[in-house]
């Protein structure tokens, strides 16, 4: 790599303060970088990148870890960066770990936000469609991004209040998902249900409670899987706002699946069954 490839476009990391005790000094953490709310906090060296393949343009600063020059991962990274002239700051390790504890040395911020557009999707012949209701662990809903982006998930709805939005770490889990499965947060379910039904969407509650299963449907070619929080389930509205509830086999009545395993059972029972036919 060139010396001082990225001089340039990066700011010096601010130099320690070693100073006695006696003299006055600030003891105070170092600035949490603040930029604007409605920007994406995209943590993660797969993330940023799939962010950096997908919606370039949409970058507005990536934050790397004043070491960076020692991990051969950063390096490559910078280099993209640099060939798109996206602006890069250096930050401590102490300032990453306030937007992610978990943020391998990188944060973008991008202005583009994927809203899940349901009333004007161009449908093509099958249509998949996941509502997580009320879903609050980030791991979870991480997971679930980036199992859908896999599936080939058009759209995910989730609830605006009492449930975890896209956060840093949620990016971070989801390695790149967020990039390719719009999110749409409405606290009534009942509204972009009914619109999706009118498309020929079927919409399919997933419950310990239901005698049927999974591998008992006859999967219609557009399906909406509705899934609840992890310790609650569905909430009585939501359940009667589905067409059918089912459940997936399991041994014990007492104990239920992880919410992005069963997304992954549904969403793989799915893809099997259009596959057969």
């Amino acid at each position: 790599m060139r010396k001082n490839n990225f001089k340039k476009n990066i700011k010096a990391p601010l130099k320690a303060q070693n100073k006695p005790p006696s003299q006055k000094q600030n003891h105070s953490k170092p600035d949490r970088p603040s930029y604007p709310k409605t920007w994406r906090q995209v943590t993660g060296t797969h993330a940023v990148s799939e962010l950096l393949s997908t919606h370039p343009k949409s970058i507005e600063v990536v934050l790397l870890q004043a070491n960076w020059r020692s991990s051969a991962e950063l390096r490559v990274l910078a280099e993209k960066l640099d060939s798109k002239k996206i602006k890069i700051e250096e930050k401590s390790d102490q300032q990453l770990q306030d937007i992610s504890r978990s943020h391998q040395g990188a944060v973008a911020f991008s202005s583009l936000a994927l809203d899940f557009d349901y009333q004007n999707y161009k449908w093509s012949h099958h249509g998949l469609v996941l509502a997580l209701d009320g879903v609050e662990d980030t791991h979870n809903l991480g997971a679930v991004l980036r199992t859908s982006w896999l599936m080939g998930v058009n759209g995910i709805i989730i609830p605006e209040d009492r449930a975890v939005g896209l956060t840093a770490t949620v990016h971070k889990v989801a390695c790149g998902g967020v990039e390719h499965v719009p999110v749409h947060r409405t606290n009534q379910f009942a509204t972009p249900f009914e619109n999706l039904k009118k498309a020929g969407f079927w919409v399919f509650g997933l419950s310990h409670k239901a005698e049927k299963t999974i591998y008992d449907l006859q999967m219609p070619e557009k399906v909406i899987w509705v899934l609840g929080a992890e310790d609650k389930g569905l909430r009585t509205p939501t359940e009667k706002a589905c067409d059918e509830l089912v459940s997936i086999p399991q041994l014990s009545p007492n104990a239920s699946y992880n919410v992005s395993v069963s997304a992954a059972l549904a969403l793989g029972e799915t893809k099997r069954q259009w596959m057969k036919k």
